[in-house]
């Protein structure tokens, strides 16, 4: 069903502390100003119209309304709509339209929007709102029109997202692509300034981050966490920046313009190593990824060289060709590689999911099935090859599992270990005008000498929960009068079992709180989290309950 949108809260005003670090902020910028020489804003103004990068902030403006009301970050914060805008397959358009505009978080969506400010003012300041010919007039014709050459930039960063996500291997969802391509743009046609941007994006982050969380206060916790960089589309950043480097080199082979190449060499170098492309990794399933850093690493030097190797030489001799000059090479390998790494994604976007490849027990919401399972084929990677699979095996996945056939979705939302963390999680299914939240709740019982034993449950929002999932039961690792004790998750609880021998001399709920029951020749007490066994005087705790905020 279709939620209500509440009405957004409005903002407090900001705490003396984030207060004072805008006065510092501001002190700094007057001081600099005072004692340049130089009026801050003359050399902007000689290239942008006011100043200020139109083209980047209307792009900017279109991202975060995407986020806001498009995701629902503006009435869930800290829920926005992902599954459906991620690029799942050429099968599910709208997916592939939406996904470099969407995003998976505030942070994620921060982290891209400062970089497209900063990268992207370097850029359009490169490509200017005035005509740089001599004689050439403003507003003579469509192309010295500074409003046309302002939308230009929107429009060609919207058809660098809808690249990068039709040639990403999916399924991803971020504007990182198109930022990585606006970085590569300004890394070659102004590498000093870049890297002033560079640094500045640095900077501009700190302030974000003083700003939001002003004073913290940290301890040790228990967390569930993946590698940084198993969250990262690689591939789709190496598309993005490769493709900004070559419609940079077009830029300037057409001004018959020539940056420093030591600089582009320093530039790229410092940027691809910052940003990680050397984190190339590929996924082994259930959670697990190698990373080979000594590939990635080599990769990106020979990266930073060949991108410099691109600026050698004249202007005009930038021009792609087959001759032996190193420019011309250079820009040969960097489209030979771009066009291999964009029709690499061919194969894994054209997953055509059927019906009967989706989980057959689940929690039904709508064309989503929502369920939870462990070891089980990721049936979008079934017709896929990938260096994992060897002689047709499949990549197998656990956790909670949302699938829908009609828009080519298979996903394990949540991991196994991020459960039982944190006992309860949300995931959350829809479309552009709809959405609506599957909550899992994990129970564990800590078998002494052993693992756990859980289930899983399911429900949906104001609806009653079911049981998902059990796992196998598990034998505490003490005898107790010549009898084992085993506790086992069932559809409607846990049960204790008592065997002596092969025979099984007793079966029984768990007790409930505060209370004890007589199974099999032997007195179970529960207080609290715990369970006890006693016998002639000997009491043994055999299992301890996890989560305390779940109910068994």
């Amino acid at each position: 069903m279709m939620q209500s949108l509440p009405t957004p809260a409005i903002p407090a005003w900001l705490p003396w502390q984030e207060a004072v670090v805008l006065v510092v902020v501001l002190a700094v910028l007057l001081t600099i100003r005072r004692v340049s020489d130089m009026r801050l804003g003359d050399g902007l103004r000689g290239r942008l119209l006011l100043g200020a990068p139109w083209g980047t902030l209307l792009t900017i403006a279109g991202v975060a309304a995407v986020y806001l009301f498009l995701q629902g970050a503006w009435w869930h914060p800290r829920n926005p709509l992902v599954t459906p805008f991620r690029t799942w397959s050429y099968f599910y358009p709208f997916g592939m339209l939406t996904g470099a505009f969407t995003h998976g978080s505030q942070g994620h969506i921060t982290g891209n929007l400062m970089g497209t400010l900063v990268y992207g003012t370097v850029a359009e300041y490169v490509w200017g709102h005035y005509p740089r010919k001599r004689g050439v007039q403003t507003f003579t014709s469509l192309r010295t029109n500074p409003f046309a050459r302002i939308l230009a930039v929107p429009a060609a960063m919207f058809v660098v997202g809808v690249f990068s996500a039709v040639f990403a291997i999916g399924p991803i969802v971020g504007f990182s692509g198109v930022v990585f391509a606006i970085a590569g743009f300004a890394l070659v046609t102004r590498p000093t300034l870049f890297l002033g941007a560079f640094l500045g994006n640095r900077v501009l982050d700190l302030l974000y981050s003083a700003l939001r969380y002003p004073v913290s206060t940290a301890s040790g916790q228990t967390r569930f966490v993946t590698p940084w960089w198993s969250n990262i589309a690689i591939q789709g950043h190496a598309i993005g920046i490769l493709a900004g480097v070559v419609v940079a080199l077009a830029l300037l082979w057409r001004r018959d313009e020539r940056p420093d190449t030591l600089r582009v060499f320093f530039a790229t170098l410092v940027f691809a190593v910052a940003q990680g492309l050397w984190a190339v990794y590929i996924p082994l399933g259930g959670g697990r990824f190698r990373l080979f850093r000594w590939a990635g690493t080599a990769l990106v030097f020979v990266l930073a060289l060949v991108v410099a190797a691109a600026t050698i030489g004249s202007g005009r001799r930038l021009r792609p060709s087959f001759d032996r000059h190193p420019a011309s090479l250079a820009v040969m390998v960097l489209l030979v590689v771009l066009g291999a790494l964009s029709l690499a994604a061919v194969p894994t976007n054209v997953v055509d999911l059927q019906a009967d490849q989706l989980p057959e027990d689940g929690i039904e919401v709508r064309d989503y099935v929502v369920t939870y399972d462990e070891n089980v084929p990721n049936a979008y990677f079934d017709g896929i090859w990938v260096p994992t699979q060897r002689g047709g095996a499949s990549v197998n996945e656990s956790g909670v599992i949302v699938a829908s056939a009609e828009r080519e979705v298979w996903i394990a939302a949540i991991q196994p270990g991020q459960l039982a963390v944190d006992g309860q999680e949300r995931v959350t299914v829809g479309g552009p005008t709809w959405r609506e939240s599957v909550y899992a709740n994990r129970v564990d019982w800590s078998v002494l000498g052993n693992s756990s034993v859980y289930r899983v449950q399911l429900r949906r929002e104001g609806g009653q929960p079911r049981t998902a999932y059990t796992s196998e039961p598990l034998t505490a690792d003490v005898i107790l009068d010549g009898r084992n004790v085993t506790v086992a998750a069932r559809q409607n609880g846990f049960d204790v079992v008592v065997t002596q021998g092969n025979e099984t001399v007793g079966q029984a709920p768990l007790p409930a709180n505060m209370t004890q029951t007589r199974i099999g020749g032997l007195t179970f007490e529960r207080n609290r989290s715990r369970l006890y066994a006693e016998t002639d005087g000997t009491r043994v705790k055999i299992a301890e309950r996890r989560q305390q905020a779940a109910q068994s």
